[in-house]
């Protein structure tokens, strides 16, 4: 007995992660999240500074935050600047299903900017005195003071875990992502993390194919191709600011389907080698997926070998029951090369993500 008693008292306290078949990197991401809960407790209980010290005040800091926000954002979109060709009809009287999509996410970006503009030009009033300082504007302040996206925002916005720092920072790419195929036409590869809604824009891919090869839609899917390239879209837009091209030499349009780039791999890695996904790197918590073609097919059978990897738009994973019958946080499954048996990939929780939550 006293053997038994010697043996469970040298087991650890916590359970490490490698019992439930997960990597080390799930306790990093348990500890990353304990600690950021800790830090964002002790923010919400700090009194609002007024004013003494050498210090900002927080009126000061909001003020100058919303006027650091209006000088980044544009004030709308303007679809009627857009390249006319795109939205010429073929021989049938139709437009193409990628420019209804692009009309669709400037609708929705547009009144997105609507709000946090209209907003933030309120509080500017307020902070001098100017406006009534209401129960929205006051929790758009507090917000703003801890560096969280105000939820006036968030409930007019796509699904982020990001902080308001960053969750600006990747509103500007997505603004210039769609400003961008607005003055050029389509890019060579889509940033699949800049939509609004990507669901929209798989469904207007698989309506180019069926309608180029009159096939019913419903009886296609996607090939999952994935490329040897990798596509930061930060080091597209920084490229494009200076007029050039990001490594679009590399590879060329393809005739059907389309590229995507820009997501993320949760719980897995990619073997650039064997061209397979692989097992997590210890430290390395979401490292970027290369670049895939998802090409429309009438006729595709799924291979043995291939692992059906969700992917989400945020790392939360959870959201609201669409009429579709899936989660508003899902997106689509992608097939992706596997050596391993599926099992391995849906024990360890294994998806693909839109966007990261930093």
């Amino acid at each position: 007995l006293d053997s038994y008693k010697e043996y469970i008292e040298q087991l650890p306290i916590i359970d490490p992660p490698e019992i439930f078949d997960m990597s080390q990197n799930a306790n990093i991401s348990y500890q990353k999240e304990e600690s950021m809960t800790i830090i964002n407790t002790i923010l919400e209980v700090q009194p609002r500074l007024i004013s003494g010290g050498a210090g900002k005040s927080s009126d000061e800091i909001v003020f100058e935050m919303a006027d650091l926000i209006l000088g980044k954002l544009p004030e709308k979109l303007d679809l009627d600047e857009a390249l006319p060709e795109m939205f010429e009809p073929d021989s049938k009287g139709r437009i193409n299903s990628l420019s209804t999509v692009l009309s669709q996410e400037v609708v929705r970006f547009n009144k997105l900017l609507d709000v946090i503009l209209t907003s933030l030009v309120n509080i500017k009033k307020a902070i001098k005195g100017l406006a009534v300082m209401s129960d929205q504007l006051e929790a758009i302040f507090d917000a703003v003071v801890l560096n969280l996206v105000p939820g006036m925002w968030a409930d007019a916005a796509y699904p982020s875990l990001k902080p308001l720092g960053s969750w600006v920072k990747d509103l500007e790419l997505r603004i210039q992502f769609i400003s961008r195929w607005m003055d050029i036409g389509q890019p060579k590869s889509f940033w699949m993390s800049g939509f609004f809604f990507p669901q929209g824009f798989i469904t207007g891919a698989l309506q180019n194919f069926a309608r180029k090869y009159d096939v019913p839609i419903d009886a296609l899917k996607f090939r999952f191709e994935v490329l040897t390239h990798y596509r930061a879209q930060i080091d597209v837009a920084a490229a494009e600011m200076a007029d050039q091209k990001f490594d679009d030499d590399a590879y060329s349009t393809p005739d059907d389907g389309v590229l995507v780039h820009g997501l993320y791999i949760d719980s897995a890695s990619w073997d650039d080698d064997n061209m397979v996904l692989g097992d997590a790197r210890y430290g390395v918590m979401n490292p970027p997926m290369p670049m895939m073609h998802l090409l429309p097919d009438p006729e595709y059978e799924v291979e043995e070998d291939r692992y059906e990897c969700p992917l989400y738009k945020t790392a939360e994973r959870a959201g609201t029951l669409s009429t579709t019958g899936h989660s508003t946080n899902f997106v689509i499954k992608c097939l992706l090369p596997s050596d391993k048996p599926d099992k391995h990939w849906i024990g360890k929780g294994t998806a693909l993500l839109c966007q990261l939550s930093q």
